[in-house]
Parts: C-alpha cells; structure tokens; sequence
C-alpha cells in the first residue's frame, strides 16, 4: 500500500501519454473524494473522529457504514462481531465527547433519533439515563468510558483492526509488480551489506588471528618466568628453619607469603607503594574496569589516580564543607564516582570533566551517607542512610534508598523499623541489577528487590553478630557473609535461613587500639564518648626509621605533606569510621567469589595470632575450605591497614594504610593437584 500514491500518478501519466483526457479528469474528481483515503489509516481515522468533534451523528454513522459495506462485510464470519463491537464503542465515544463538551443536547437527540432501534438491545438499555445522569463521569456505569485512557486504548485497537485488514487484502496485479520491485531492490541492498559485512568479519578474523600468535608467544615468556619465579620462592621458603619468625621481616621486601598445604595458593609477583595522601585512608577502590583507583583520606581528600604507569595526572576532590562517609565507582563504566556524605547529599563525580556534575540529597532524618552501591545495568545507585551517630537526639534507624540517575529522583525507598537501632553495614547488587543484599549490625541479612526497594526475603544470622560484608556468590545460588567475629557463612537463596557451610577466618578482625582490650564493634553511645587517641608521631606509635629507596614508592605526586595522622577528638566524624571493627572496607572477595581478602591481624611462624598487636596484614582466605592462600607482609602499628579492594579484571589487590600510603599487589594464583 505504501505505493499507492506512486502507481496512481503512473495511471495519470500513461492517460495523459494515450490522451485518454476524459478518464484522466474522471480519475482526477474521485482521487479528490477518495473515501478510502488511499487506505491511509491515520486519515480514516482522522475522518471518523472529526465527526465526533462536529457532533455530526449522521455523517459519522454513514462513514462508518460505508468502511462496512467496503470492507468488514468482506471478511470472514469470526470479526463481523469485532466490527460490530468497534462500531458501538465509536457510537459511545461520541456520546461521553458530547457530555464532556456540555452538549447534552446532542445526546438527547441522538437517542430521539436512534433510541426506538436501540430499545431492544441490552447494551444500549443503560445508556438511556446518560442525558439525565449530573454527574456521569464518576457514575460506576459511565466512568470507564470517560478515562482518556479508554479512548487512547479504543483509537489504537481500531488503527491496528483496520491496519491488518489492508495489509491482507488482495492486490492488483499493477500493484503487485510495483511492490515485487521494491522487494528486489530490498533484497539486493541486503546482499551488499551481508557482503560488505563478510569482507569486515574476514579482516577482524585475520587480525585477532595476528594477535592470538602474539599472546601465544607472551604466555609462553610468561609462564617462563612464573616457573622461575615460584622456583625461587619455594627455595626461599625451603631455606626458612623450622619455628622462624617470618612476620617480623622488614616491610622493605614486598614479596613475603606463606606456602599453603592445600593445594591453592597465591604469589606476589610485584607490589609498589602509592603516597597519594597526607592522612589515614578511610577508603581506596579499584575502578569498575581495573584502571584506576578512587581513595578518601582522614582529610576528606579524594584522590583519583592510575597505578598503571598511564600519563594523565592524578585528580583532586577535596571536601572541605562535609565529610565523606561512602564511596563507589560507577558499575557500568570508569566514568563516574558517587560520594556519600555526612550532610545527607550523594555527589556524581565525573572523570572525564574533573567536575561534580550532579548532586542530590537525603531528607535531614537521614543525614548520614554510609553505604553505596551502583547497579551494572541501569542508571541506578542504592544509598543506605541513617541519623548521625554524633548527636545524642539523632535516631539510629535509617532507610535504603535507590535513586533514578537520569530523573535525580527515588525510584524506591525501605525504611528500617524504629525499634530497630541497628543500622546497615554492607550492601551489594548482583549481577543484572535486579536485587540488592544489604546486612546489618543485628545480624539481619535481607534482599530486595531493586525495582520497589521491598524485602523479599530476610532471616537473621547464627547469633545475631554484625555482618561486615554480604555478597552474591557468582552462581548468584547462594549469599556469602562475613560478621565482626571472623566467621565466614555462605547462606541458600533458595532457602533463605539455610546455611550451607560455615569457616573461621583466623585473625580477623585484627586488632586496633580501640579493639585491644574488647573485640565487640563500637556503639552509637560509645561514639558519643570519642577519646583522643595518640598522634602517630607519638612514642607509642614511632614513625618509620626505614631507609626506603625512592624506587620501592612509586608516588604519583611531586610532593607530600610532611605530617602523619593525628587522631584527635575533633574528628569524631571521620574517626568513627575508621573506629570501629570491622568495616567492610576490610573486606573484598574476588570476582569469582571463590576467595577473600581481609585485614587481619598477623600470625607466628606456628601460625599462632601475636597477642596483643596493633600490627597487621592482608590474607587471602580459600572462600570454601576457609584457609589461608597468602599471608602478605605484616604492616607495623603507623601504617595499619583501613581499606582493602580486589580489582575484578585481574588478581590485583590494594591495601590502604593509616599512614597515607596505598599498596598495589600483582598476583599470581597457583593451583597444585
């Protein structure tokens, strides 16, 4: 039909070309008054609903009855009734567009007119109390009709009715062969492309062909050196005397590890030391590709920076007016960064402007920022939010919260019960976005449905401890959590309550100097009561005497304050993240989720913890057996680890420390049968 237009002009031509002037001025009058519109839906449509506009009954009724006698008596006995029923609707339509438009004159003519052959039939015997009804349009009977969405639904099903029918009637002969051409034609655009497309697809082909030769050749000199490499480390570890002290070795090796029984461990191919900040890391993350690394000092300094040896200058976000409580990278891409602050507002850095592009807050029940998490499919981030835990009148209860990035409005809302003091200590999407695991610090794990922010299911963990992270395994079957005491529990989704295995992390949570003397996780009342601990300068925590070379820190700055953290009451915002034990940011597992990586407190040569000891180290936990895969070097008292992070495109992990500094670890896992 979509030729119509093109072979009427060709009729005119070729009446012109034979000088058939008579029939060309006949053809000319009908085209003019064409009923059918050349079978245009939209002006059919267009001719029936102007008569309703115009009041115009008759002409609406003899238009309609003509598309009857043309085409709906033609078609199979199954959609006369259809037909019928489209003309009822169009009938009523005409009579609540007369209501709406106070022309009740109309109507009553209508049913003067039509009413004696209406009588009888039961769909019309309701109808007849429309001119007399005030109100009809929230009268139960009536008001269907008058929703705009009852005439939008009426006006489509009609388009698509008288749609099919002209796309199945039979065509002419002339309109065939112009329709069997434009098919041709079709037909050959679409081999050209598929042509085109083979010649592109035989070039990628050739070229990744090209580049599979190249790696080949790369990993053959890279397992090279990983057999050289593992060969000189179990010749080191066989030179260790038995009941030797290896965690007392000086910091200036990066590469000290412990060899597993197990059969799966890991080695530390390189480590380099980044001095970015001039105070306690509060936060560091890997970006969602593995490029860069977001970090958060005590300072509320937010520094953006590549470990990658990449030129582009490191970026600065400093906070002078809040305190950053939260952080997380964009899941779809390296382009964003979302801060979650103390004033209750969620910041939108963007990497590529170097600029706050957008910022959107919480109500002021809910000052605090304290979790985040991106989904990897849409434009959405889960906030979780709570009162302040400085202020004595503040409420503890708090709310999960998804926010619509492209609208900056809540898409959804979960609001903790008030009885309930706890707050949330971790939350984490799965893999398309669709549901969101959140754990809190009554040992409540519940999951939710990201779409309307409702749990659709929770259950509450063995004694009721703290979980310090919740996460979907890969398979998404199950919930791996790790609480404050170092139990590691996977749970069934499938039967939520059930749990399927259960593992002591040895020596997590390491101890802190706050956490020495008490391993139970700090209270909002005991916040309130912030001492001041001893400055890192102090005689109770020297600072380092070690004759590092330059080239053991790899700074990405030119300069550095010369001052160590001072933990002083007056940060009381900030030092309660980093008080209490443990948060999540001591927490990563891989994106395999068949390890784990945690700050831990160190061990002996016998594998026992040193008690009491303000040092400790990161150690990667065998996620099914619960064993230790690497113990990494022991960091002393000043440079405590505060954030860990497992980049999800390579065994490459982070250690944030208490003095500033973050160390980068090359990994390699090695599997022994």
């Amino acid at each position: 039909m979509n030729s119509l237009h093109q072979v009427d002009d060709l009729v005119k031509e070729y009446l012109l070309f034979r000088g058939f002037t008579g029939t060309f001025r006949a053809l000319e009058v009908e085209s003019r008054t064409d009923k059918d519109k050349g079978f245009q839906v939209d002006k059919i449509l267009e001719e029936l609903l102007s008569f309703v506009t115009s009041s115009d009954v008759q002409s609406l009724l003899d238009y309609y009855r003509y598309l009857d006698i043309r085409f709906f008596s033609r078609l199979d006995s199954r959609f006369q009734r259809t037909a019928k029923k489209f003309e009822l609707c169009l009938l009523r339509h005409y009579l609540v567009h007369a209501i709406q438009h106070k022309k009740r004159d109309k109507v009553k003519e209508f049913f003067d007119i039509y009413g004696a052959e209406l009588h009888n039939t039961p769909e019309w015997t309701a109808w007849f109390a429309l001119p007399y009804i005030k109100q009809p349009a929230t009268d139960p009977t009536f008001e269907t009709f008058f929703a705009k969405q009852w005439v939008d639904n009426y006006t489509t099903s009609l388009h698509n009715f008288l749609a099919t029918i002209f796309q199945n009637m039979p065509l002419p002969s002339l309109l065939t062969f112009s329709v069997d051409r434009t098919k041709r034609k079709t037909q050959q655009s679409e081999i050209e492309s598929l042509r085109s497309t083979v010649d592109q697809l035989k070039s990628s082909l050739e070229s990744s062909e090209n580049e599979v030769a190249k790696l080949n050749v790369e990993l053959e000199e890279t397992r090279k050196e990983m057999t050289d490499g593992i060969s000189l480390i179990r010749q080191r570890a066989a030179s260790i005397q038995p009941g030797q002290d290896t965690s007392k070795e000086s910091t200036d090796d990066p590469v000290v590890t412990d060899t597993m029984q197990d059969g799966d461990s890991f080695v530390v191919l390189n480590q380099e030391e980044y001095s970015e900040h001039a105070s306690a890391i509060t936060h560091a993350q890997f970006s969602t590709q593995g490029t860069l690394i977001a970090s958060c000092d005590m300072d509320n300094i937010v520094r953006i920076w590549s470990y990658k040896g990449q030129s582009a200058a490191p970026q600065k976000i400093t906070s002078s007016n809040f305190n950053v409580l939260s952080m997380s990278w964009d899941a779809r891409s390296d382009r964003f960064l979302f801060l979650g602050t103390d004033q209750g507002m969620i910041r939108v850095y963007n990497v590529e402007n170097r600029s706050v592009v957008q910022e959107f807050g919480m109500s002021e029940k809910y000052p605090w920022v304290t979790q985040l998490s991106s989904s990897p499919v849409e434009p959405v981030i889960v906030c979780s939010a709570s009162g302040s835990k400085i202020k004595q009148s503040s409420k503890q209860h708090g709310a999960l919260v998804a926010w619509n990035l492209k609208s900056l409005s809540s898409s959804g809302i979960f609001k903790l019960d008030t009885s309930d003091s706890s707050e949330i200590n971790t939350i984490n999407h799965n893999h398309n976005g669709q549901m969101l695991v959140a754990g809190d610090g009554n040992g409540m794990l519940r999951i939710f449905d990201v779409r309307t922010m409702k749990s659709i299911m929770e259950w509450k963990t063995d004694n009721a401890r703290p979980v310090c992270m919740a996460q979907f395994s890969f398979d998404e079957n199950s919930i791996y959590t790790v609480n404050n005491g170092g139990c590691l529990n996977q749970w069934s989704i499938h039967k939520p309550g059930k749990q399927l295995q259960a593992h002591s992390l040895a020596n997590f949570p390491p101890c802190t100097p706050r956490t020495i003397a008490s391993q139970s996780s700090i209270t909002s009342s005991s916040l309130l009561k912030l001492e001041p601990q001893p400055s890192l300068s102090s005689p109770e925590f020297p600072r380092p005497t070690s004759n590092r070379s330059s080239s053991s820190r790899a700074s990405v700055s030119s300069s550095r304050s010369a001052r160590l953290p001072s933990f002083s009451a007056e940060e009381g915002v900030i030092q309660s993240l980093l008080a209490k034990t443990p948060r999540s940011q001591l927490v990563a597992f891989s994106d395999d989720t068949n390890h784990v990586l945690c700050a831990t407190q160190p061990t002996s040569a016998e594998g026992l913890a040193l008690a009491p000891s303000n040092e400790t180290q990161g150690t990667i936990f065998n996620v099914h057996s619960g064993q230790p895969a690497l113990r990494m070097a022991s960091q002393p008292a000043y440079r405590q680890i505060t954030a860990v992070d497992w980049t999800n495109t390579s065994n490459t992990c982070l250690l944030g420390c208490r003095d500033g500094s973050v160390n980068v670890v090359n990994l390699f896992h090695h599997r022994t049968l």
